[in-house]
């Protein structure tokens, strides 16, 4: 009997242990960093019963039985599962979960899993913006795959971004979306690289469709880093310090080879020997040393909070950057950019969420003009200071070359810019994945500058001497008349404003049937409005000739030397998009967008324009007949679709009251037409077509990304010569040109965690693009753009026919070595023994303007990237290089007067029959123009540089430290340029018309800096 309650009793007790129920406890960490995770959904599985961890990663959960299976979620994590035991306190840790991190993509308006999008998308994430620490954003975006960057040394430019070619004469400028706010390429230099969480590059139609309009050149989407819930607040301190040099300098000649050479071009020229006594020259003023820093500094310093907590987020930053230039005059040359950014999200119900992001940028800057131009000309004779302490000056130049020390002195600019920008937006959750979002965006701009132009002494003669030795203005005295004037000096002052915003409502619903026909629908709304205004004014003598007193209001000249001016502008658009998605069981996939846009750019007849698209994509990896062990994911895609570009003015006459016309004594204000509208002009209208394939193999290890697309852009807009009759107005654009761009993207990659102390991750993007000018119907079939020199030489060309911005000149063919040569060839006016002989490109027997052909291009063939990213323990290391092939560059930076000095290459000229057949004999009297714009100025200007290389160390931390993580680096920008190009850097921004064009540029500086990056 006492066995049979007992084996009762033990049964029941077994019960009872089985169905042990209380609070499970625990926390949940990053299974590699060993960091909390906040926020983690903990759940028993198959009931509602759950929580979330807390700050430092720890939950409770309430009414937990034995046996049960309580499952643990979190974004970017794999799923797990947990059955409870005995133990009812437990520590989980999760994996990250590789496909679901690269899962959703950005793509504007709406955001897609990118395993579904059947477009061509470019994506950067934080983590690169931060390892490359660019000054501008836009140099991330350098070596990525349809992504042309060309960048610009001088500290805060900007440089030139083209998407996919070039397409438009007008402007290729794509479209800058941050934080779902509309900004431009030049409101780039306002962001911190800092706070930028991702980047989204749209390149074709199927993607850009939804901008319209704006989205013929791309459209760069960046995203901000914003607040996490359920975490308590994080600091983060990133600081560095580098110091900026340049790579290398250009051969000129020193003293003593300028003065034999002048001896030479003189005597040769029937004149007197010059420099009688050359060894006692030496090498006389090295002006590259005497202008060039190697030690110009750029500090950047970023701090911000983050966190949240079940129903709010926020970010909050503060940044500054201090970039001084490479050229001596510290407050000359720099660029200052402070920024303060608050991003908070608020849940204000369960289905209402409030986002107010806001950014106020401060930037200063300054620059010095043609410094290096007059360092590279001006005369190694000429001594840096004179006897009296004054700068020393050269007698003989008297036209635009001067001392360059003495330029720097001389120049006085300041520009002062405040941006405002931001947006409040509220999102409604109307039913479960069906939201309604209302966004006000705007951005409010700022500019104040002045400039101030001094009394200068130059030399007597000089072009640019506007004062006596002394300092004194210049009296002129009309013998006839008696009147006397005098030379000033002048301030100039500028404000202008700029605001814009846009409203917009927007709809998003996504649903799916039988779990295997998935829909996105998105519909939306939106109207913008741009206005601007500007107030110009100068006056002359500015008490005591200073800067300290340059202002307007101090200047005590007479009002017959005041000069104000004054502009406004408006423009406004309205537009309606549509965009639906759909994919059958992550299998086929299909998207459809349409745009409608209405712009007081476009003329009265053309109010409103539609851009539709398409794209198909299959994923034939996921078909049930695919079976491959190395092959993990396989997709093709197709994109067809219509974008525009309407970079002109809106379509309003205008006339100026500016002018002003003398009538006996009295000055009578006048009027005159400015601008003409165009009622029938309209939008570019492109056409872009994309087949890209995606492929990841051996366990996703290996990544292959292909593209090949086509642009042809019909109704191109110029602006056309006018009759005279209608006086000197701006002239009206017109859609008379047409362009086909065609080309290829690849990207490769390779990434392996080899074990928890070694990782590796490379990356290879090839980009090649093939642009023509189809047609220009402006009578002349060209548009000159850019040039160079006094007098002035014409260069670029938008011609039909031919690439855009090509070089336009003569092609030579080598030197004439005798007279018999001479005679020889087409007639060539004043060619002697020693000239350039030029080609008769059209064959008629004369070399004249006919024979300007094409003789260069400053856009590459194609350019590569390559990305390195290695982690061994603590230790790891970025290493970003870059390659540009087929580019030209032209050297417009030789001045090539009598007296400027002269370049390395003139020791190899002519002297003789048969001592050269490159370089021309030297001269004073050039009658063939030897220096007119030819090919002998074009050089190679391909390239591979070492963008970037990164070092850094993760110090071990002990639990109980203050600090989340400390991170010390070291950091080498433009370490190596590897280029046959003989100037200082063959990559020069310029627009599509001004590229390639070396006039003595800005080169891209050498940066070393060491950083610290701390958390806590």
């Amino acid at each position: 009997m006492k066995s049979r309650i007992f084996s009762i009793l033990f049964f029941f007790g077994c019960m009872l242990m089985t169905a042990q129920t209380g609070s499970l406890t625990g926390s949940v960490t990053d299974a590699d960093s060993n960091e909390s995770l906040p926020g983690v959904n903990v759940i028993v599985k198959n009931t509602t019963n759950g929580t979330n961890t807390d700050f430092n990663g720890n939950f409770s959960l309430s009414d937990v039985s034995s046996g049960d299976v309580i499952v643990f979620s979190y974004i970017g994590y794999k799923t797990f599962e947990y059955t409870v035991s005995s133990s009812f306190n437990i520590s989980i840790s999760l994996e990250e979960d590789v496909e679901a991190l690269e899962e959703v993509v950005l793509l504007g308006y709406v955001s897609q899993k990118a395993s579904n999008i059947s477009g061509a998308v470019t994506t950067v994430d934080g983590e690169a913006v931060a390892k490359l620490k660019p000054v501008r954003v836009e140099d991330v975006l350098q070596g990525q795959a349809g992504i042309n960057v060309i960048a610009s040394g001088a500290p805060g430019s900007k440089p030139t971004v083209l998407i996919r070619g070039i397409s438009s004469y007008s402007g290729n400028d794509p479209l800058v979306i941050v934080d779902g706010i509309n900004l431009t390429l030049d409101d780039m230099a306002s962001l911190d690289p800092n706070n930028i969480e991702s980047i989204s590059v749209l390149k074709d139609a199927s993607t850009t469709a939804l901008y319209g309009v704006e989205g013929g050149n791309g459209v760069i989407l960046i995203t901000t880093k914003g607040g996490k819930r359920n975490q308590e607040t994080q600091f983060s301190f990133d600081s560095s310090y580098g110091q900026q040099s340049v790579e290398k300098t250009i051969a000129v000649l020193n003293a003593s080879e300028y003065a034999a050479i002048l001896n030479e071009g003189s005597v040769a020229s029937g004149g007197p020997v010059i420099f009688n006594n050359l060894l006692g020259l030496g090498s006389g003023t090295d002006w590259q040393k005497e202008v060039l820093r190697t030690d110009a500094p750029i500090i950047q310093n970023n701090f911000s909070a983050r966190g949240g907590s079940e129903s709010t987020s926020y970010y909050l930053a503060a940044g500054y950057t201090q970039q001084e230039g490479i050229l001596y005059g510290q407050d000359k040359s720099f660029f200052d950019r402070l920024t303060f950014t608050s991003n908070l999200d608020v849940d204000l119900t369960d289905k209402l969420t409030a986002r107010a992001y806001n950014t106020y940028t401060n930037e200063k800057g300054s620059g010095l003009g043609d410094v290096l131009f007059n360092a590279l000309n001006m005369s190694p004779t000429t001594p840096v200071y004179d006897a009296d302490g004054g700068f020393g000056i050269s007698n003989t130049i008297t036209q635009e070359v001067k001392n360059p020390l003495a330029q720097i002195s001389n120049s006085y600019n300041e520009n002062n810019v405040n941006k405002i920008t931001g947006k409040v937006e509220l999102e409604y959750e109307v039913l479960k994945d069906f939201s309604v979002t209302g966004r006000l965006g705007y951005n409010y701009v700022d500019i104040k500058n002045k400039s101030f132009s001094p009394l200068v002494y130059y030399g007597a003669g000089h072009n640019q001497t506007n004062a006596l030795p002394d300092g004194s203005p210049i009296v002129s005295v009309d013998p006839a008349t008696g009147e006397s004037t005098q030379t000033h000096n002048r301030v100039n002052e500028g404000s202008v404003e700029y605001f814009r915003y846009n409203f917009e409502v927007l709809g998003n619903y996504s649903f799916s049937i039988d779990n295997e026909h998935n829909f996105n629908v998105f519909a939306g709304f939106s109207m913008t409005k741009n206005t601007g205004q500007g107030l110009y004014g100068s006056a002359v003598d500015v008490p005591f000739n200073s800067w300290k007193f340059a202002d307007i209001s101090s200047a005590t000249g007479t009002q017959e030397f005041q000069t104000t001016s004054s502009w406004n502008s408006v423009g406004r658009k309205i537009s309606f998009m549509a965009r639906a998605e759909y994919d059958y069981n992550e299998k086929y996939l299909a998207s459809f967008t349409l745009r409608r846009d209405g712009s007081t750019s476009f003329g009265q007849n053309n109010k409103f324009g539609y851009f539709p698209s398409g794209s198909l994509g299959w994923v034939i990896s996921n078909e049930d007949f695919f079976e491959s062990s190395a092959v993990n994911f396989l997709k093709l895609r197709a994109s067809y679709g219509i974008v525009g570009n309407d970079n002109i003015s809106p379509q309003f006459a205008t006339i100026s009251t500016f002018p002003s016309y003398s009538f006996g004594d009295n000055i009578i204000s006048g009027s005159t037409l400015q601008a003409i509208p165009n009622l029938d002009v309209s939008w570019e209208n492109q056409v872009q077509a994309n087949i890209g394939v995606d492929l990841r193999m051996f366990d996703s290890n290996v990544s292959v990304t292909v593209d090949y697309f086509e642009k042809s852009t019909e109704d191109l807009l110029f602006n056309p010569t006018l009759s005279l009759y209608l006086g000197t107005p701006v002239y009206p654009s017109a859609n008379i040109g047409s362009t086909e761009t065609t080309g290829i993207d690849v990207t490769v990659g390779y990434s392996n965690d080899f074990s928890d102390n070694f990782s590796l991750s490379t990356s290879v993007s090839f980009t090649s693009a093939d642009n023509m000018v189809t047609e220009i119907a402006n009578g002349d079939k060209y548009i000159w753009g850019a040039g160079y020199g006094i007098p002035y030489k014409n260069l670029t060309q938008f011609r039909e026919g031919e690439s855009p911005g090509i070089f336009w000149g003569y092609k030579t063919d080598g030197i004439f070595q005798n007279q018999g040569e001479v005679d020889a060839h087409a007639t060539q006016p004043n060619a002697q023994p020693g000239d350039i002989r030029f080609v008769d490109v059209d064959g008629n027997g004369v070399i004249n303007s006919d024979d300007r052909t094409k003789i260069g291009d400053p856009f590459a063939d194609y350019t590569i990237g390559w990305n390195l990213n290695l982690n061994v323990y603590n230790f790891d290391l970025s290493v970003f290089t870059y390659g540009s092939f087929g580019n030209d560059v032209y050297r417009a930076y030789e001045r090539n007067l009598n007296y400027t000095n002269k370049f390395a290459r003139v020791l190899d000229r002519w002297t003789g029959e048969g001592t050269s057949n490159t370089e021309p004999r030297y001269a004073f009297v050039d009658g063939n123009n030897n220096t007119r714009a030819s090919d002998r100025y074009v050089e190679d200007g391909s390239f591979i540089k070492i963008k970037n290389v990164q070092l850094g160390y993760n110090f071990n931390l002990s639990e109980s430290s203050y600090f989340d993580s400390v991170r010390l680096y070291l950091q080498g920008k433009n370490l190596l340029t590897i280029t046959d190009y003989t100037g200082y850097d063959p990559e020069m921004s310029g627009g599509v018309l001004g590229s390639g064009i070396d006039r003595g540029n800005y080169p891209t500086p050498r940066i070393v800096s060491v950083g610290l990056n701390v958390k806590f």
